[in-house]
């Protein structure tokens, strides 16, 4: 499955369109460096008076059972920012968690509109950095997040191109007439037809983008879902004859990816997160976008240096949300028997500028 992971996170990171930021800090083979970690809560370091140093691990993701990476897209490009672009925001975040007890995979993407310590959570990144996002997350979701995987508009493009393409199962036909063109100085129309589409790695791009097509996909929620498609397709395309990495070289896909791309994954993580290919079938993999169930628009919200489009949480703490994602993980999440009653409704969003 986790190849379904690695290579969710490192395609994936893909299609989220973005992340103008190429700081490459990567861990090179061979360096014999081991990170030392706590042992796993469960496990006693004690037995009886004799103390157990606490075990050396290759990977991070080995003291626990659960594995949580967020994948970030940024709005921006090498030719956005030859443009005059000078910041960019993360407006595509999918978080990948993994739970290897009860075989459960759940990819979760958050608003970009949520308002988090007194700022939209996709302005975090760029304004708190990695440490700021991974908290706010954390916050939101109630879960420990320890790597991150960011890319922009052309290593998500370049990533795509380089399996071959990636088959989407497109479950919506719809027609957007305002899709920004690739130099920002006009619009044009775009459409996509419901069934089944090998896109190139503009046309997914483009996929995972529009937020104003008709037939009810004119929203950031529905994009959202639209990332979760390519993210399936690009793990059931993994393997077709055209992608340049396949049969899999971990070493050199790490190296390559990691020079189109920003992550604190090291090659040790790649490597133990593959080994779990071997078990891919086991695995069960849901989606969950967080809504007007969980949030509400107030308006055009005024605590703030500027007057921002936001959304707020119904429950401030997020707990309805931490018990939602636990439920999802766990495999207990109670059947659904009936719709539920959404009061508040989610009107139509204002143009922001290079934010599509």
């Amino acid at each position: 499955m986790i190849k379904k992971t690695l290579i969710f996170l490192f395609l994936i990171v893909a299609c989220l369109a973005a992340g103008a930021f190429y700081v490459y800090n990567k861990t090179t083979v061979g360096n014999g460096k081991e990170v030392h970690l706590i042992p796993n809560p469960s496990e006693s370091v004690f037995s009886g008076d004799k103390h157990k140093e606490p075990p050396s691990y290759a990977s991070v993701f080995q003291k626990n059972p659960q594995i949580n990476i967020l994948l970030i897209g940024t709005d921006t490009s090498l030719e956005r920012r030859n443009n005059g672009q000078y910041g960019y925001n993360s407006d595509a975040t999918v978080l990948v968690s993994v739970d290897t007890v009860t075989k459960n995979v759940l990819l979760t993407s958050i608003p970009r509109d949520l308002w988090v310590n007194g700022n939209k959570i996709n302005a975090l990144f760029v304004t708190s950095g990695w440490p700021g996002l991974k908290k706010a997350y954390e916050d939101i979701t109630g879960l420990q997040i320890e790597g991150y995987i960011a890319a922009d508009f052309d290593g998500f493009q370049w990533f795509v191109n380089q399996i071959g393409g990636v088959d989407v199962d497109i479950n919506t036909s719809f027609t957007d007439i305002s899709f920004p063109n690739w130099q920002d100085s006009d619009v044009v129309q775009v459409s996509f037809e419901q069934g089944s589409e090998v896109m190139s790695g503009e046309r997914a791009l483009t996929y995972a983008r529009s937020r104003k097509g008709n037939n009810g996909e004119g929203s950031d929620l529905m994009r959202a879902k639209r990332q979760h498609l390519i993210l399936r397709g690009i793990v059931n395309s993994f393997e077709n004859p055209r992608n340049i990495f396949w049969p899999m070289d971990i070493s050199g896909f790490y190296d390559t990816v990691t020079k189109h791309m920003e992550t604190n994954l090291t090659l040790e993580d790649t490597i133990y997160l593959w080994d779990f290919y071997s078990f891919k079938d086991e695995y069960n993999i849901q989606s969950f976008v967080i809504d007007d169930v969980f949030l509400y628009h107030p308006g055009m919200y005024p605590d703030s240096p500027y007057t921002a489009w936001v959304f707020i949480p119904r429950n401030p703490d997020y707990s309805d949300i931490h018990n939602a994602i636990r439920d999802k993980l766990t495999g207990t999440e109670a059947p659904v028997t009936a719709e539920v009653s959404v009061t508040a409704e989610i009107p139509t969003q204002p143009e922001q500028i290079a934010t599509e």
